[in-house]
């Protein structure tokens, strides 16, 4: 097995600037902004409007990734890559 470099800690990875976070303590939430989020969800409890929030934002990523993947397969089949810079790479 070839050595590996030395790796050396920093500081914020042992000792990070920001609180971590477990479930006894969770996070502070903007007490008007989930107030706002569950009436615009119109959402019958704050637990539900977090769930439907997170869901709704897991959905809209999914999608993007989505829709950027449809981007490049549709660019790969118009030709519109030139793939003649890994066959100069190779050399």
């Amino acid at each position: 097995m070839a050595d590996l470099p030395e790796v050396q800690m920093t500081a914020m990875a042992v000792r990070p600037d920001t609180d971590v976070e477990t479930a006894e303590t969770p996070p502070p939430i903007d007490p008007e902004l989930l107030e706002e989020a569950q009436r615009q969800i119109q959402a019958a409890s704050p637990n539900e409007a977090i769930n439907e929030a997170l869901r709704r934002l897991v959905l809209e990523e999914r999608n993007k990734r989505r829709a950027a993947m449809e981007y490049l397969w549709k660019m790969h089949d118009e030709g519109r890559f030139d793939y003649s810079h890994f066959e100069a790479a190779r050399e």
